[in-house]
């Protein structure tokens, strides 16, 4: 009996690709219960309908793919499943999806979901993923409640930016046009090849960069590279401190909306959100720099 009970509990399964036992299965299980947990405890202060109840199952599956996209690149099993044990626990997914109810995930989903298939390789297909999300994450914000607007702690937060808003509304899409389009002709003149590394990079770098320069962000737009910093520390373990300054920030931007205040000024996440733009930034050129000179010898 003892040695069916060990058989059971330790033997490796296979299913697809992956291979799990009892342990394992039971594992995710607890996690995935505790996920829905945490969502039931805070579901009810604000309205619940359809678009709450997809959001937080598509918590769960956007969980699972951003693990997928983990093992991928570094067929480590205990990193793909501590994303996925994160992720249904992320203060910040559980806010959007089931306290605030902004329903966020579906667009940052589909980013995902684009990404998960430009690093397999299949261009198209990511591409249109991704084109999705924009669309989605643009439509989004322009029926995005006033009181979540103007949270994010951008660039403007630094210079200030109630006596010149609309100015710097103004100028701030051209700052950011100018920057998508010089890195652009750089990555074109240079002949960058994009791989998965530098692929991933790329998006975290944009998804810090667009809400940073942008106008009017509001509250939610740090999901995005809330999610994609943790896929990055899970690829390179030293850079831990990404994912964890970020959901600081981004946390605490909610915060300062629903509170009306923050336990930092709001000038300082900024600058923390400089930071780790520049950090991300110098890994990418070194990524470039790399690919350039392997390219020159060819």
């Amino acid at each position: 009996m003892d040695d069916f009970l060990r058989d059971f509990v330790f033997k490796q399964r296979k299913f697809g690709r992956f291979t799990f036992s009892f342990l394992d299965v039971l594992l995710a299980a607890c996690i995935t219960g505790t996920g829905v947990m945490l969502r039931l405890a805070v579901v009810e202060y604000t309205v619940t309908n359809t678009h709450k109840l997809g959001a937080m199952f598509i918590d769960f599956i956007l969980a699972y793919l951003c693990a997928e996209l983990v093992y991928d690149s570094t067929r480590h099993r205990n990193r793909a499943f501590l994303t996925y044990s994160i992720l249904v626990i992320y203060p910040t997914m559980i806010a959007n999806s089931a306290l605030w109810g902004q329903n966020s995930v579906y667009y940052v989903f589909f980013l995902f979901v684009g990404l998960y298939f430009w690093e397999r390789g299949r261009k198209w297909r990511g591409l249109l993923g991704i084109a999705v999300g924009v669309v989605m994450a643009l439509a989004r914000m322009e029926l995005s409640t006033k009181s979540l607007t103007l949270g994010w702690p951008n660039f403007y937060e630094i210079i200030g930016k109630e006596k010149f808003a609309d100015l710097y509304n103004q100028v701030s899409v051209l700052c950011l046009t100018g920057i998508l389009l010089t890195m652009i002709y750089i990555f074109v003149k240079k002949n960058v090849t994009l791989t998965r590394e530098l692929s991933l990079r790329l998006f975290l770098f944009l998804a810090l960069l667009i809400p940073y320069f942008a106008p009017s962000m509001p509250a939610w737009a740090g999901l995005t590279a809330d999610i994609a910093a943790l896929v990055y520390c899970m690829r390179w373990p030293k850079k831990f401190y990404v994912p964890m300054l970020h959901l600081i920030v981004s946390y605490s931007a909610y915060a300062n909306i629903i509170n009306g205040e923050t336990k930092l000024p709001m000038p300082l996440y900024s600058v923390i959100l400089l930071i780790l733009l520049t950090d991300v930034g110098a890994g990418i050129y070194q990524e470039v720099v790399t690919s350039v000179r392997k390219g020159y010898k060819r």
